[in-house]
């Protein structure tokens, strides 16, 4: 949002502030303005900056008495007043200032019946003009194309503009700025909000809504707005039917199910072992069955899981207790687990025995990856106001692009297609579901030297003692 707000910002105020500047310099410049012949200017072979400087200072000296236009040239700087002269009827400059020798051919030569003149000498091209002042005095006036030490008559021309007009570009481009700023903002207001809720839905939060936001704005942002709350409530309402359907399916399975493995358990005691082999492969099946129902009905069916964190678990605890009951497994296949943990008590919040499916799943799933003779490091530690319990295999690792997506329901690497090595992809589900519900959060990487180390965050809502 920042990066289109200031760029909007940005490119409105550079457009303005260009369009304000282009505009007075080319109406300075090619002296564009309602009494101006550009006709006769560009036809003028003649016509010089200074002869425009001289126009200038005709115009305003002519509604003006002697004493006003000597007040006038005594405020000037110098820098500016060098450039032109202003004679008496004495033939005195009024700032008593020697006059150069253009100004001196001039002077003579310039009275009611010849007002204009101009002559080159000495590299200087200078224009004159008589001029009768509103008091009835007579002065004459005189400005110098180019004089030692400067290349053109333009620069003192140019200094003049930028000195009179500086005020007026200034406020002009600070005002288009304020203006260019709230419409800025405007726009990129509905924006940020959008961005905000698309985040919070990507999420997991579909009870997100923004239309309320823009009841005072009247424009396609306002409908997006509204646009997206109708998507938004009809996915919610969506993904709540599909989760309740799900749990009602797999609460439905459990009865047949039931029978079903009652129904095989007598069929073994009658067969008398004539068809023990077949009968264990339905067994097998439906335990595989109802694993899934288990973990299904495991899954929260809304994110927040509508539970409380009223409970204290110890996690030192917790953690030796897991690592007691799988140790005939890690015998089976020649595993070596190893637990650092240098807290004697590690207490969290939690809801009933959830954390413990979480280390359940995520050790069981080390095992299962780990091969023969491999090693799986268990460790605790502190980092500020969290937990951070880490699971290290050395099995063959999961692909960089799909560490993320082991965490989704049902999902399984191509590596673990099969039902004997890979299971049916709910484990690390669950466990991602009941970390966020514990204000946690669980990643997993692959290590430098082989194998894949699943991290759990978990935040120390109680004292250690």
């Amino acid at each position: 949002m920042t990066r289109l707000y200031l760029r909007v910002f940005l490119t409105f105020w550079c457009i303005t502030a260009v369009i304000i500047v282009t505009s007075n310099v080319i109406v300075h410049w090619r002296d564009i303005n309602p009494d101006n012949n550009l006709q006769r200017l560009r036809d003028d072979r003649d016509y010089d900056p200074a002869l425009r400087f001289l126009y200038q200072i005709v115009g305003s000296a002519i509604n003006r008495n002697s004493a006003q236009v000597l007040a006038d040239m005594r405020t000037m700087p110098e820098w500016s007043t060098r450039h032109f002269y202003i004679v008496d009827s004495g033939n005195r400059d009024l700032l008593d200032r020697p006059l150069p020798p253009g100004v001196r051919h001039l002077v003579p030569k310039l009275n009611p019946s010849q007002p204009f003149d101009k002559v080159l000498m000495e590299g200087e091209k200078t224009w004159g003009r008589h001029v009768t002042l509103n008091d009835g005095k007579s002065v004459k006036i005189f400005t110098i194309a180019a004089t030692k030490g400067e290349k053109s008559s333009g620069n003192i021309v140019w200094q003049l503009f930028i000195n009179n007009i500086w005020p007026l570009l200034l406020t002009s481009i600070l005002v288009s700025g304020t203006a260019c700023f709230f419409l800025a903002r405007h726009l990129a207001r509905g924006l940020s909000t959008l961005q905000r809720a698309t985040r919070d839905i990507a999420k997991g939060d579909l009870s997100v809504r923004i239309g309320h936001r823009f009841n005072t704005r009247r424009d396609e942002i306002s409908s997006l707005a509204h646009d997206f709350d109708h998507m938004t409530e009809r996915l919610q309402k969506a993904m709540a039917e599909q989760k309740r359907l799900v749990k009602d399916v797999s609460h439905e399975l459990r009865t047949p199910l039931a029978r079903l493995q009652v129904a095989l358990a007598l069929a073994q005691q009658r067969s008398q072992g004539t068809v023990d082999k077949e009968l264990q492969r339905i067994r097998q099946a439906a335990d595989y069955l109802g694993d899934i129902i288990s973990d299904i009905l495991a899954l929260p069916v809304m994110e927040d899981g509508g539970w409380s964190l009223d409970d204290t678990m110890d996690l030192t605890a917790l953690l030796s207790a897991l690592e007691q009951a799988i140790k005939p497994e890690l015998a089976r296949k020649n595993i070596t687990l190893t637990l650092h943990n240098p807290y004697h008590e590690a207490l969290l919040s939690t809801h009933g025995n959830m954390l413990y499916g979480v280390f359940d799943n995520v050790l069981r799933n080390a095992l299962r990856y780990t091969p023969e003779g491999g090693e799986i490091a268990m460790s605790i530690e502190k980092d500020g106001n969290q937990y951070v319990i880490k699971v290290a295999d050395t099995g063959p690792g999961v692909p960089e692009a799909q560490l993320e997506d082991i965490f989704e329901p049902f999902y399984r690497t191509d590596q673990a297609r099969d039902r004997e090595s890979g299971g049916y992809g709910l484990g690390l589900a669950i466990a991602q579901r009941t970390v966020a519900l514990h204000g946690g959060n669980i990643s997993a990487h692959n290590r430098d030297r082989g194998g894949l180390e699943v991290r759990i965050q978990l935040p120390t809502n109680i004292n250690d003692k």
